[in-house]
């Protein structure tokens, strides 16, 4: 009996020792990104909108053929030039109407014919229309040549150093290329115009009649991704598909979840595999752990100005002050993000004039990514500059400021901080994961045989005790 019970109550205290361990455990467990995925597009990227980094690659500098996608940068360069005036008319060519193939994506427009400039972009997103596009391309630069040209020269601006466009439409042409990358970046600049996120979200446009056609044009957008059906993806917001033989299948998608953005161009994809990839790039995408990470600390040491009596040529240096930073930044990042990545100016005057008080601001830090600004800090002055009458003794400082440095060079502040956060990781973890549920056990274990003990001393209490003397058994009370 008595082995029973101490047996049961130790198997019962294992038991919530192993299920508590696994919670600490798990609660304690660090974020891992997930594996990559398989895709049958030639060239991939997963872009985080907000910062440029880029999540999942795949051949991304490899040059491919753009098909119908081009008419992005087409869109980006009418909606720069036209936002406030999209009511403007654009008269259709001859040339325009009849110089794209017979068989090509149009809605059918004819010579003479004029549509408001959103009119225009409405046919050239969502049907793909491709006399629109060169009508567009005649109306900003005055013929398709020139408005290539333009096309290239303002992607390069953007960073999308590896595209050459030579139309506005797509239409193959071996000269025409790009970058899963480079339409990353062209896409992430577009989305930055409410018009642009207006136009690839729109499932039907209606076209009133015209000079030359007495019916209503319905235009609908081919985007699988965003109609009701079996590729409906809810997080999309739109997109440009594109096709063409050479270019095969290609697709850029933006999307939108828990305020995560992304961007997804797959380009020289499958048919049966166009919007398949996309909805597997994006479940990756959005599985990515973010973390915040650090990237200045407060009193980080920024800069050192002298500091002069007045602003004359005669002015004397009345001592210099120390810079610093006002307060921690971090940033939600991914987790594998390098911090190095983010780049950042100081802004400060670097030479002053008295009187600076000690905790006064004095310039800022203005950081980014890739060319988008992402945030400020104010610097303060670390320490009091007054006139010569003013002044009492020299401060000097505690200790020699250490220079503050990019964040390429940070891994010492940052991987000291990392450092010491994994050293309290560490304890916290080891604490939760061992010993509590140890200590826990004890005690347990304590208490058992305590109650054990008072179970037996009552039993006793109630049977009696006997005492054997030679061959008699005799029973007695307390």
């Amino acid at each position: 009996m008595k082995r029973n019970i101490i047996k049961r109550n130790i198997q019962i205290l294992i038991a919530l020792y192993l299920v508590f361990s696994n919670i600490t455990t798990l609660s304690a467990a660090q974020p891992s990104e997930p594996a990559a995925p398989t895709i049958s597009a030639t060239a991939a990227i997963v872009m985080d909108a907000q910062t440029g980094f880029i999540l999942y690659e795949k051949n991304i500098h490899e040059s491919r053929y753009p098909a119908s996608i081009t008419k992005i940068m087409t869109t980006l360069l009418a909606l720069e030039q036209y936002a406030n005036r999209l009511y403007e008319r654009i008269t259709f060519s001859r040339e325009a109407v009849y110089s794209i193939p017979w068989d090509s994506s149009h809605i059918a427009m004819d010579e003479g014919e004029t549509l408001s400039i959103e009119q225009a972009l409405y046919g050239l997103m969502l049907e793909s229309a491709n006399e629109v596009s060169h009508a567009i391309a005649e109306h900003i630069a005055g013929n398709i040549e020139s408005f290539g040209s333009l096309m290239t020269r303002r992607a390069a601006a953007l960073g999308a150093s590896n595209t050459n466009f030579t139309n506005p439409s797509g239409l193959h042409d071996p000269e025409q290329i790009t970058t899963a990358y480079d339409m990353a970046v062209i896409t992430r600049e577009a989305i930055r115009h409410p018009k642009f996120l207006e136009l690839i979200s729109t499932v039907r446009y209606d076209i009133p009649p015209t000079e030359r056609q007495p019916l209503v044009r319905e235009l609908l957008n081919s985007n699988q991704l965003i109609r009701p059906g079996r590729h409906f993806t809810e997080s999309v917001i739109g997109g440009k598909t594109g096709f063409t033989i050479p270019a095969q299948h290609t697709l850029v998608t933006y999307a939108i979840q828990d305020d995560r953005e992304l961007i997804v161009v797959t380009l020289q994809g499958e048919g049966s595999y166009l919007y398949t990839d996309t909805r597997v790039l994006l479940d990756f995408g959005f599985a990515i752990p973010y973390v915040q990470k650090p990237l200045f600390y407060r009193n980080q040491y920024a800069q050192t100005s002298p500091v002069f009596s007045d602003w004359s040529r005669q002015r004397t240096q009345m001592g210099e002050v120390r810079l610093m930073v006002s307060d921690d930044v971090y940033l939600e990042l991914p987790l594998n993000f390098d911090i190095s990545e983010v780049e950042y100016q100081v802004y400060a005057p670097s030479q002053l004039v008295v009187p600076i008080q000690a905790g006064q601001n004095i310039g800022r830090i203005v950081y980014g990514i890739r060319g988008i600004p992402m945030g400020d800090i104010p610097l303060r002055a670390d320490n009091t500059v007054l006139a010569a009458a003013e002044q009492t003794t020299p401060q000097e400082p505690e200790s020699e400021p250490t220079p503050a440095a990019p964040p390429s060079s940070y891994p010492e502040p940052y991987g000291n901080l990392l450092f010491n956060l994994n050293l309290e990781e560490l304890a916290e973890n080891y604490f939760l994961s061992f010993l509590l549920p140890l200590a826990i056990f004890a005690a347990g274990l304590v208490i058992s045989i305590g109650v054990f003990k008072i179970h037996r001393n009552r039993k006793q209490a109630r049977m009696g005790h006997y005492s054997v003397i030679g061959s008699q058994v005799f029973r007695y009370r307390r």
